[in-house]
């Protein structure tokens, strides 16, 4: 893992701690391979180390209305929405269109979902999604981008 990874890593588990975070259910090899040979997809290294060091905000909203997902509820797009009712209406998304993007994340209880592009190759570019309703654009190019501008400049992620 490059120092660049870890140090970001280090910054966001200090930040969840600050934020009320007190539970790291932190996931191993095993479970990130059951994850790639369930969902045909390779996780990029940026992605494995956050579920092996930090693994989600224990399934809660931070202070800041952040909520991070554990691998366990990592879920592609088109699970986690085909059925929603409620506002944004993401129901109107054209999936086909994400159907290797899996939501990590999301801000104010769906107002904004977060989701990385995922697929079977191994790739040095992971687009990061926001998604409000049938409304999107990607927003960084790797996990370890989202989190610097997650942790840096956080007003850059919103639409």
């Amino acid at each position: 893992m490059e120092d660049k990874e870890q140090n970001q890593l280090i910054l966001l588990k200090k930040h969840f701690v600050n934020e009320g975070v007190n539970n790291f259910t932190t996931v191993d090899d095993l479970k990130i391979h059951e994850f790639q040979n369930n969902n045909a997809v390779l996780i990029p290294s940026d992605l494995k180390q956050y579920f092996m060091l930090i693994n989600g905000s224990d399934d809660i909203p931070l202070d800041n209305l952040f909520e991070f997902y554990g691998i366990d509820r990592v879920n592609r797009i088109v699970n986690e929405f085909k059925d929603w009712k409620g506002v944004p209406d993401y129901s109107k998304l054209d999936f086909q269109k994400f159907e290797n993007v899996f939501i990590f994340g999301n801000y104010e209880f769906n107002f904004y979902s977060f989701g990385i592009e995922l697929s079977n190759t191994s790739s040095s570019t992971n687009r990061i999604f926001i998604f409000c309703g049938e409304e999107y654009k990607v927003i960084a190019n790797s996990f370890d981008d989202f989190i610097d501008l997650y942790l840096n400049n956080p007003e850059e992620i919103f639409m």
